[in-house]
């Protein structure tokens, strides 16, 4: 029987993630379509906030704006070359930091907006807790095991599901169903990412690009539902 050569292992001191943008073969596309999002996020985003009737209602907005942007710019930042391998670890870091604060910002307008009483704040508290858990984890020095990032940005993405009672009483179908797309779309980008598949354009948009496109589409619908939950 044929030999399976293992898997190649970081040396000692470097991350996964700097280990495969320094080694693997880097497409063309990495990165663009985050970087070509920012200024339209920007622009829906002041769309967003001046619709909001209540302050509360628009520092939700503003919040989710500022994740959403603040993602966008993390990531286009890492992937926009190859940097030095200190260089890289710190902006990794600050790219998995973003995600955690986006996906809390996803569901501040949800939870000040969209939802009423207790569960609102529950809701609120878990998301942010965890983001800070996230960050916290993220900014030891040390390296994470593979794979522990993505669990956590799953396991943060679904944690609405502990208010989903008042979340289906509460907001409209519509909402309903486009916060179930969008975690179809984040559920299964990051599947494929982990996965490294499909690799659809090597040297162009490879699985990296996939998960992009899942994600920039997912804060797409994103957008709509807080435009439909502010003028709830």
């Amino acid at each position: 029987m044929e030999s399976i050569d293992p898997a190649p292992v970081a040396p000692e001191g470097m991350s996964h993630s700097v280990w495969r943008a320094l080694f693997l073969p880097r497409p063309r596309w990495r990165g663009t379509m985050h970087r070509t999002v920012i200024p339209l996020a920007g622009a829906a985003g002041v769309a967003l906030v001046l619709r909001g009737s209540t302050t509360a209602d628009r520092v939700g907005a503003a919040v989710f704006v500022f994740g959403a942007v603040f993602m966008f710019v993390a990531s286009g930042l890492v992937h926009l070359r190859r940097w030095s391998v200190p260089v890289y670890e710190a902006l990794f870091r600050l790219d998995h930091a973003a995600i955690f604060v986006f996906i809390a910002a996803s569901g501040t307008p949800v939870a000040v907006t969209g939802l009423e009483g207790t569960s609102g704040r529950i809701l609120f508290w878990a998301l942010w807790a965890g983001a800070l858990l996230g960050v916290l984890v993220r900014v030891m020095p040390f390296h994470p095991p593979k794979g522990l990032m993505n669990s956590l940005f799953l396991g943060l993405g679904w944690v609405p599901v502990l208010v989903a009672p008042a979340l289906v009483t509460q907001l409209d179908l519509a909402v309903m169903l486009l916060i179930g797309v969008e975690g179809v779309l984040y559920t299964t980008g990051a599947l494929m990412l982990g996965a490294r598949w499909p690799d659809l354009a090597p040297g162009h948009f490879g699985y990296h690009e996939v998960w992009h496109t899942a994600v920039t589409a997912a804060v797409g619908v994103h957008f709509v539902v807080v435009w439909l939950i502010l003028g709830a």
